[in-house]
């Protein structure tokens, strides 16, 4: 059976896709809530439509319909991943009571929660702790997450979000980088720098066009720079001494905290956005899982 299946079963992964975009009825928000770009959503219903050989959707002046295959591929895939889910609910419902789940992303993870984690260890050994360092989850209950930590603006589908803190964007640098340089003093001096760029894969990013037009600087960077498609290769060029890199305050704090990261000016560009604290909604904490939440606002409150 399973042989049969994988032969004949459309890619899975083209599947959860079809299912938002059928949901939205439009690419962009189907995207959005799946934090991919707009065309990997439209390849994802093409290879699809290829697989099954028709039509899907139809573009209309209002937006997008379903085709009447579309709409019988929609009830059929809602109900099935509706189905997985509750079961997989009813699973784990039936776990250790000392079990906990938390998914966060790799880098906040590095550079923030790990330094912090032993301290929640050791006042709590009896709780067996799994930490998710990977891609944001969407669906916590489907995925046996008890408790998130994101960035954004707070607001995803199926949970409640806590605020845990504020975010602050800054330039940082080695010291090394600075050796034997002029004196940065304002963020037009910085044009004249070598600047480490991120490829803008994520909405949430801050680029150095973005930071340096609040402060009125509209003007080229003299020099190219380096552009990198990863966070921490980032960062991690900015600890080697190759040039100043954009940074979170609170994901900078621990690396300025030990002298291997600098300021090179003051000036802070203050974020709309921030990190929050996710549980799924309408399902009550276990006692591990509020022990953790009250040890990481605890944790989130304290003086840098």
């Amino acid at each position: 059976m399973a042989i049969a299946l994988r032969n004949t079963l459309p890619p899975t992964n083209s599947l959860v896709v079809f299912e938002a975009a059928a949901r939205h009825r439009n690419f962009t928000r189907a995207a959005i809530e799946l934090s991919v770009t707009q065309s990997a959503v439209s390849r994802q219903i093409q290879l699809l439509e290829d697989h099954l050989g028709t039509s899907l959707f139809q573009r209309r002046s209002r937006g997008l319909e379903l085709t009447r295959e579309g709409e019988r591929l929609h009830r059929a895939v809602a109900m099935g991943l509706e189905h997985i889910a509750n079961v997989a609910a009813d699973i784990r419902r039936h776990r250790t009571p000392g079990e906990l789940t938390i998914a966060t992303s790799v880098t906040f993870a590095s550079y923030w929660l790990m330094a912090r984690l032993a301290s929640f260890r050791a006042a709590h050994p009896e709780i067996e702790l799994r930490l998710v360092a990977s891609s944001p989850v969407y669906d916590l209950t489907a995925a046996g997450i008890d408790l998130a930590i994101r960035y954004g603006e707070g607001e995803w589908p199926g949970v409640d979000a806590e605020r845990l803190f504020d975010d602050e964007i800054w330039p940082i640098c080695s010291p090394r980088y600075l050796n034997g340089r002029k004196e940065i003093s304002s963020p037009r001096e910085l044009l004249g720098e070598t600047l480490l760029h991120l490829n803008k894969f994520d909405r949430n990013w801050v680029t150095w066009e973005t930071f340096l037009a609040a402060f009125g600087v509209t003007e080229e960077p003299e020099q190219r720079g380096l552009t990198y498609d990863n966070y921490m290769v980032l960062i991690q060029s900015a600890l080697r001494g190759e040039g100043i890199a954009l940074c979170g305050r609170r994901l900078a704090e621990d690396f300025i905290a030990q002298g291997e990261l600098v300021r090179p000016i003051t000036q802070t560009l203050n974020s709309d956005r921030g990190f929050y604290l996710l549980r799924p909604k309408d399902q009550p904490m276990s006692h591990a899982a509020r022990e953790f939440h009250n040890w990481l606002v605890a944790e989130a409150s304290r003086p840098e």
